[in-house]
């Protein structure tokens, strides 16, 4: 069994209807304890908690400023709406960083917790609108008896003890296991017989007993405290401990039972002067391009607003590879590369284009472009982003990026582990063995470490490291590091250059063939996060294409920052979806730029099997109910096709009569209706069915109705014909409907049939 484990059951349904009658009721309740005419209602619920996962707001007051405060106060005051039993204390602390999106939606992250100790991915998100109105809690709340005891069995030392034997020996299902490249994970044993947890320093005032105890055998530090895991409808008191392998190979969050010692889970997070550079802008394929340090903020292609003065900061601070926003040097403490400045200018040029100086000149470069470009995308101090110093523009500093270009091979090839906001994320770029190739020379993959690193620090807030932490936002997290690689490379394909494959380092290219779908996730290939990233990364490819890389861009990362910690593929969906209602609200786009951007998403998800009616239990892999329909409300041309065949139809013949009508527009179904007036003096005798030019054929009608005559009736992909199955697929070619009499005695006419379709721009 591999060491990452989880030892929850997510196909567990805690939702009931009593419940969620009673948490209505609740939510009546303290509707009329809320000020002026503020109510809420709950819009959805968690199956995994049995608690709300949405809760709305309804005409609330009009305020700005004061949001950690307001978020506080609203979900203490709701809290029994939320779940939380009448003896449990409300307890809930803020990310006192408030995070705003491009259109002025303001977001509250909620870390709850019981008796002074955090509840693992237990969160609230307060959303608030532009005008100030709040609007929703997000999330997920845990109920809990108030009589738990907290003080653990095991102590600390005991705990790590226990979760360094789990992690130090590989599983057998792991050895020979290779990594997105193709290449060889090296899982080294690390020796622990000698071993004795030390603390250097604990804080026993604190509830949650935070302790740090001496590295060891291993690559650092070793941190632990008391948290609750929830399991089985009940919490368990459990020490979470994190653990980072030798020269830096891995990092494993472990949770370990305080009582029994029994491991809950396990999981692997590792994921200014002005100068030039020589550098390979997009891969090694071509050849190096002197670049001038920073680079124009035209270059970029995105809007310029809202800007603090100076910006662009300098990326350099002297002729060395280390500024204000990445320290990038050779392998663990290796050096930086050192340039000239015979006339006063920072240069750098190798002078071995593949050599070690030109790696770690590269992933500065890399490091130092996409600070810029999220930056652009409102991904800024206060929001956790990655500066030495944040030049009083709030947040909290030292934190640039430690990029380490490896002259050779590094587990998994390229990764990248971000803490909270304070300490620097550590990205690792190494050689594909294979091909000979180097990561840092590769943008793909280098932008796609990076995307790790903004949404770690912006989902659920930059003080909250277990935000992605369930299996479809771990999936997510990879699919928005390929989306935005694809997105700014303008390409269907991730590491392409590096592993020598025209297709990349993926099983599909992210074009509008991509074969899979939201239906997938659990089945098949579609249990490991790089695969489940997939299917994400082709949604959103497919939302560009639709309403344009620009706003799809600023959508995905403002739907960063409205997400709730730990969301499934449906709450981004959401959030997207909201992040487009705001920039209406707040003036950005107009009422039709609005409709249309919304029927472009809507669109994109639907065809990936996530519309309106998609379902799972909260961000698991259990649950998963596709939905390829689009809201009712949403436009779509329609065209209208029909023929008046009136054919005899066989009495008692399988084979039936067959009608074909030929439909010419290669547009996407995005809604179909097949309307039938068939003339038969018994209409139990009858079987119709309707095929696609692709060739899938669905029943429309299968031998009810028993003694009534004539069938004169529409079926729609809304309803339960099946017909879903054909939105997102090419409309044009010929559709075949087939009726058939399979008993006797009894005669008909098919007269007329006709398709509508609701077509895709």
């Amino acid at each position: 069994m591999s060491r990452e484990i989880d030892v929850r059951d997510f196909s567990a349904n805690r939702r009931t209807a009593s419940r969620e009658s009673r948490l209505h009721a609740i939510a009546l309740e303290v509707s009329d304890q809320l000020p002026g005419t503020h109510r809420v209602n709950i819009a959805s619920f968690d199956g995994t908690t049995g608690n709300p996962a949405l809760v709305k707001s309804e005409a609330a007051p009009i305020e700005r400023g004061n949001y950690v405060q307001r978020a506080l106060d609203h979900v203490r005051s709701i809290s029994r709406a939320l779940g939380l039993e009448a003896t449990q204390s409300a307890e809930f602390t803020a990310d006192q960083n408030i995070q705003q999106t491009s259109s002025g939606s303001v977001t509250v992250h909620l870390q709850q917790r019981h008796k002074g100790i955090p509840i693992y991915q237990a969160a609230e998100t307060v959303r608030f609108s532009p005008s100030g109105a709040l609007e929703e809690t997000v999330g997920s709340t845990v109920s809990a008896p108030g009589d738990l005891d907290i003080t653990p069995k095991l102590s600390v030392q005991e705990a790590v003890m226990k979760a360094a034997q789990h992690v130090s020996v590989p599983q057998d299902d792991e050895r020979g296991t290779k990594d997105q490249f193709g290449e060889p994970i090296p899982f080294n044993t690390v020796d622990i017989k000698d071993f004795t947890p030390k603390v250097i320093a604990t804080f026993p005032d604190k509830v949650d007993r935070p302790t740090v105890l001496e590295a060891g055998p291993f690559g650092d530090e070793i941190r632990a405290s008391l948290m609750w895991f929830a399991l089985g409808g009940e919490l368990r008191l459990a020490w979470e401990t994190t653990i980072t392998m030798p020269r830096s190979e891995g990092q494993y969050r472990t949770i370990v039972d305080a009582q029994s010692g029994e491991i809950l889970y396990c999981s692997q997070l590792v994921n200014t002067v002005v100068g030039r550079g020589n550098v390979y802008v997009r891969d090694g394929a071509g050849a190096r391009q002197f670049i001038n340090f920073p680079r124009t903020l035209a270059d970029y292609g995105l809007p310029l607003t809202n800007l603090p003065t100076g910006f662009p900061d300098d990326w350099i601070t002297d002729s060395r590879t280390a500024g204000n926003s990445a320290f990038a040097h050779l392998g663990k403490s290796g050096p930086v590369f050192q340039g000239a400045a015979p006339n006063g200018t920072p240069e750098f040029d190798p002078t071995d284009p593949v050599g070690d100086d030109q790696k770690v000149l590269n992933i500065f470069y890399f490091n130092c472009y996409m600070h810029n470009f999220f930056y652009l995308l409102g991904f800024r101090e206060a929001d956790g982003n990655f500066q030495q110093n944040n030049l009083g523009r709030g947040g909290i500093p030292a934190d640039r990026v430690d990029a380490r270009a490896h002259s050779g091979a590094v587990v998994g090839t390229a990764n990248m582990a971000t803490p909270v906001d304070g300490s620097s994320p550590v990205m690792n770029m190494g050689l594909v063995t294979s091909t000979n190739r180097h990561t840092a020379f590769d943008s793909s993959v280098v932008f796609h470490e990076f995307t790790h690193g903004v949404t770690n620090r912006l989902v659920g807030g930059p003080l909250n490291v277990r935000a992605l932490d369930a299996p479809q936002s771990k999936g997510m997290g990879e699919g928005w590091g390929d989306y935005i690689a694809c997105t700014i490379n303008d390409t269907a394909v991730v590491g392409a250059w590096v592993v020598d494959r025209p297709g990349g380092i993926r099983q599909f290219r992210y074009d509008s063939a991509f074969p899979d779908h939201f239906g997938k996730l659990g089945t098949g290939r579609y249990t490991e996060e790089h695969n489940i990233g997939e299917i994400w990364c082709a949604a959103l490819m497919e939302m560009n294409r639709r309403i344009g890389k620009l706003l799809g861009l600023q959508l995905v990362v403002d739907a960063l920052k409205l997400s709730p910690a730990n969301p499934s593929f449906l709450d981004m969906r959401d959030a997207i979806l909201k992040a487009l209602a705001d920039k209406l609200s707040s003036g950005q786009v107009t009422t039709n730029q609005h409709a249309e951007a919304r029927q472009g998403i809507w669109l994109a998800f639907a065809k990936f099997g996530m519309g309106p009616n998609a379902r799972s239990s909260g961000a698991s892999l259990s649950g998963i109910v596709a939905d390829f329909t689009i809201p009712p409300d949403t436009t779509v041309a329609g065209v209208h096709v029909e023929a008046t065949p009136n054919l005899v139809i066989p009495d008692n013949r399988p084979t039936g009569v067959s009608s074909v009508l030929i439909f010419p527009q290669a547009n996407r179904i995005a809604r179909l209706a097949v309307s039938v007036d068939i003339q038969h003096t018994f209409r139990g005798d009858l079987q119709v069915s309707i095929t696609s030019p692709g060739g899938q054929t669905v029943v429309l009608h299968d031998r009810t109705g028993g003694s009534a005559t004539n069938l004169v009736q529409s079926y729609t992909s809304e309803g339960a014909s099946g017909l879903g199955t054909f939105v997102g697929q090419l409309a044009d070619g010929p559709w075949t409907l087939k009726v058939a009499d399979l008993a006797g005695a009894d005669l008909g006419t098919l007269r007329n049939w006709s398709l509508d379709f609701g077509l895709a721009p």
